[in-house]
């Protein structure tokens, strides 16, 4: 075959498999940067080669040019739309190499991720011979390395004893990770992020354990002139948006659907819409004076929801059972029943109740007049002030976390 790609060379000196070819040989024989100065040749024959750039890419790594081999594959996945996952699998093992964890760690879980979603990377059947290897360390790499910067976020709250009152956040971490098995305690709850072990199984909770409930309720549900003043003001400039908490709503559907089920975000993840500050002033007010659940970029959803008679959200799961959900019924509300793990229970206007999310839930209008209700999460009674510190620090880190490897995608 040498001989052969020798004669070709001779008389075609930028024939690209001829160069291919020698390059490889020279890898073989361990001389990299001959690879490097023939497979450059190469690309500069064919730019569009990406078995070119893959192969110069590798030559750059083998001869410890770390720079010019991340370049190298930073063009392809350019040139790709981010969608080559060898290159991306290629460079993560460049930025590893190059003692970059974080960008390594983002960059394999990112290529693992989309060639899965692909259909690739599931076995070896479904992998191709060359990368198995890699790709095997790459998911042992993710799952030592995202355990170690999740774990690391909690070690500063563990002194003396704390550290095993921080056992059943561990354990939701474990679960998160799939490094453990935790059956939730009834087989109805199901989350959508964590669920923390031993918070009980009550659908729903009881109010008398917000003590601050009673009277922040009975200032919040007289408010019904400032949350009507936002639906009529959304429903002229705003499109209709999936309800906050959890979605409750369905997505899209006819115009006549989103008309029988309004939602208003008061805050989405934490943030509040600015919009609201000019309608709702005194629900704000009130809003600030709330012991709500306060994590950057998460938590808290508050949302004002309006249902026409007849009219049902679609059941949802919660993120976390470490939250509970509250609704209140405005004054002039009709009835609201709020099922939740199949078990209903009726809301009269200015009343408020409180139930888990990690219990499939939905809200209905049962009355012959619109519902409308204020729905918002503050932590479970349940979770101590050390567990929400806990917590907040782990939800921060993996929010933040999931939001750099969305970037990639």
């Amino acid at each position: 075959a040498e001989r052969a790609y020798r004669q070709v060379a001779a008389t075609q000196p930028d024939q690209v498999e001829a160069l291919r070819f020698f390059a490889n040989a020279a890898l073989a024989r361990g001389n990299p940067g001959e690879a490097v100065a023939v497979l450059s040749h190469a690309a500069r024959v064919d730019r569009s080669n990406t078995g070119v750039l893959l192969e110069l890419g590798l030559a750059y790594r083998s001869a410890q040019r770390l720079d010019e081999a991340r370049s190298v594959f930073e063009l392809i996945l350019e040139s790709s739309k981010g969608r080559n996952t060898t290159a991306r699998l290629l460079m993560a093992n460049v930025l590893e190499q190059d003692k970059r964890t974080e960008p390594a760690l983002l960059n394999y879980f990112r290529a693992i991720i989309d060639a899965q979603s692909e259909g690739q990377w599931l076995n070896d059947a479904t992998t191709e011979p060359g990368l198995r290897r890699l790709v095997q360390h790459a998911m042992r790499y993710v799952a030592t390395e995202r355990r170690k910067l999740f774990e690391s976020v909690l070690e500063p709250l563990r002194h003396g004893i704390d550290a095993a009152r921080l056992g059943r956040v561990d354990t939701a971490l474990a679960v998160y990770l799939r490094d453990r098995i935790e059956p939730p305690a009834d087989p109805r709850q199901k989350t959508t992020f964590l669920y923390i072990p031993d918070l009980g199984t009550q659908r729903f909770l009881d109010t008398a354990s917000f003590d601050w409930l009673p009277r922040w309720s009975a200032r919040t549900c007289s408010l019904n002139d400032e949350a009507q003043a936002c639906l009529e003001i959304f429903a002229k400039n705003h499109d209709s948006s999936p309800f906050s908490l959890a979605s409750m709503t369905a997505g899209g559907g006819t115009d006549a659907a989103l008309a029988m089920v309004r939602q208003v975000p008061v805050y989405q993840r934490g943030i509040l819409v600015d919009a609201i500050r000019d309608h709702a002033p005194a629900l704000i007010e009130n809003l600030d004076a709330a012991p709500l659940v306060s994590i950057p970029n998460y938590a808290p959803d508050v949302s004002i929801l309006a249902l026409q008679p007849g009219a049902r959200t679609t059941p949802r799961y919660g993120r976390t059972n470490a939250f509970c959900t509250i609704v209140i019924a405005f004054s002039g509300s009709a009835p609201i029943e709020v099922t939740v793990g199949g078990d209903p229970c009726r809301l009269q206007a200015t009343e408020s109740l409180a139930f888990d999310p990690s219990f499939e839930f939905e809200l209905s209008a049962t009355g012959d007049s619109p519902a409308l209700m204020l729905v918002f999460d503050v932590w479970n009674p349940g979770v101590s002030t050390l567990e929400r510190d806990a917590l907040i620090a782990l939800t921060t880190v993996v929010v933040n976390f999931d939001a750099r490897l969305q970037d990639l995608a």
